[in-house]
């Protein structure tokens, strides 16, 4: 490909990004992150400004729009520099899934309205897909909008939706219309989440945080230039954002910070049984499987609906999970304390017991089994991968 960086310019970008990591990434914030401590709204927010003022809020969207322009290589590197350095993940669905859509499928008034506001963190997006009733089998969705005039009254509840304590808008998959197929009659609303008419529960998790949430909407009006696309045709715009969310969910740099603590913690135990050691190298290799089938799928020209999108959530899932439960065979016994303040707040005029970033582990491994689930179980995954891959 012609517009590939040659390997002295990726070098150059990639001290470039060192830099900017040295001195744009305040030393205790890079230390809660590495040791798996639970960020606050203003801990993620600070740093997705910091990345917007250096203009790297959003490597995957077009320059014309805001977006950092990055290659898929340019993009690596900064995920596996910053990983590497401690540097948060920012609040995704409004940058990977929602500009994405809008980009591609909204009107000029939607982008005009909303893209400035994404890049900049004026206002933080949730995604309300699932319901209690509607989790894998996604298209039996039941939450009802129903157009009257130039609105739609929607009603309805949504269920583990992330970060909607926190959120100013929310993307709703909203049902308009009933028919042969489950997929027709899905519509795509943008709503206010101050709107009158919409409510939130709290659904603490595992781990003992607040991450999740059901969402109630009750009557809650719309606008019709609030649609994304044509009434009753959101499923096919909803399959490439799918392939977003899939990709996302591998989360490669996640993983790979994960995994480099956990090579810290078993080096720094000599004691560590051999066959723990093999494990983790395992766990090595196939996190360099997963970031070359993850550069594939991002550099194909639909990345969201690139083949490879079931396999590279699936192997993704299953590579946290396994690193998570590593950590906590690599710490044995002082793994095992379940203290969700000190996950949050780090020890507070106490002595850690253990290494400093032991009490994070089980909290993690406990909120880490929800991600069979999230965005297709792995038997979904399974079944996608035999019918696009395999052609089975």
């Amino acid at each position: 490909m012609s517009d590939v960086p040659v390997a002295d310019e990726l070098g150059g970008f990639r001290a470039e990004v060192q830099r900017f990591l040295v001195s744009a990434l305040p030393p205790e914030l890079a230390a809660r992150t590495k040791a798996g401590h639970t960020l606050s709204r203003d801990e993620l927010m600070f740093w997705h400004r910091t990345l917007h003022g250096r203009g790297w809020v959003a490597p995957g969207w077009p320059t014309e729009h805001g977006g950092a322009g990055w290659s898929i290589l340019q993009r690596h590197i900064y995920d596996e520099e910053a990983a590497r350095a401690g540097a948060p993940s920012i609040i995704p669905m409004a940058l990977t899934i929602v500009g994405p859509l809008l980009i591609a499928h909204g009107t000029d008034a939607q982008r005009t309205k909303y893209l400035p506001r994404i890049l900049d963190g004026s206002e933080i997006w949730c995604q309300a897909w699932s319901e209690p009733e509607a989790g894998s089998d996604l298209a039996s969705l039941r939450c009802h909008a129903e157009r009257i005039g130039d609105e739609y009254v929607v009603n309805g509840t949504k269920i583990w939706t992330t970060f909607a304590q926190w959120a100013d808008r929310c993307m709703l998959l909203a049902r308009t219309a009933t028919g042969d197929r489950q997929q027709f009659g899905i519509t795509i609303l943008l709503i206010d989440m101050k709107d009158p008419g919409v409510s939130i529960r709290p659904l603490p998790s595992l781990d003992g945080m607040h991450v999740l949430n059901q969402v109630y909407f009750d009557n809650v009006r719309v606008l019709v230039s609030d649609r994304v696309g044509p009434e009753d045709e959101g499923w096919g715009l909803l399959k490439s954002t799918v392939g977003h969310e899939r990709i996302l969910n591998a989360d490669v740099g996640r993983a790979r910070a994960l995994l480099d603590r956990l090579i810290r913690t078993v080096q720094a135990n000599p004691g560590a049984q051999p066959g723990l050691r093999s494990r983790v190298a395992r766990a090595a290799i196939r996190l360099r499987s997963l970031e070359v089938l993850v550069m594939r799928a991002l550099d194909s020209p639909d990345p969201a609906n690139a083949s490879g999108a079931s396999i590279i959530k699936l192997l993704g899932t299953e590579l946290q999970q396994e690193a998570s439960w590593l950590m906590s065979e690599a710490l044995g016994l002082y793994g095992l304390p379940y203290l969700p303040d000190v996950m949050q707040n780090g020890w507070q005029n106490e002595i850690p017991i253990g290494p400093d970033d032991a009490a994070t582990v089980t909290p993690f491994y406990l909120f880490w089994r929800k991600a069979s689930i999230s965005a297709g179980t792995s038997e979904i995954m399974r079944n996608l991968i035999a019918q696009q891959v395999l052609g089975r």
